[in-house]
């Protein structure tokens, strides 16, 4: 295998523990313990990414400027748009 599958298999382990994690702090909002786990390995994928990107090159994904606390904010889909209300 090489240094470049390496890295790849480092990212996708810790996006696959992120996403667990996400999924977990879906249910479980007040677990602190979690959510620190998640800002560590939220940082580790970065460091990866950017190791990865500079020897060889972009991964091609949007970047990830979102809280991921985003989806709760207004207006919800289902909710009547200012616009309609005029």
């Amino acid at each position: 295998m090489s240094e470049q599958e390496r890295l790849m298999r480092r990212i996708n382990a810790y996006r696959f523990a992120l996403w667990e994690l996400h999924i977990y702090l879906d249910t479980h909002p007040g677990d602190c313990q979690a959510a620190q786990k998640h800002a560590e390995y939220q940082k580790t994928v970065n460091e990866l990414i950017a190791q990865y990107e500079a020897a060889y090159g972009p991964m091609n994904e949007s970047p990830k400027t979102a809280s991921r606390w985003a989806w709760i904010s207004d207006p919800w889909p289902w909710d009547p748009s200012e616009e309609a209300e005029k």
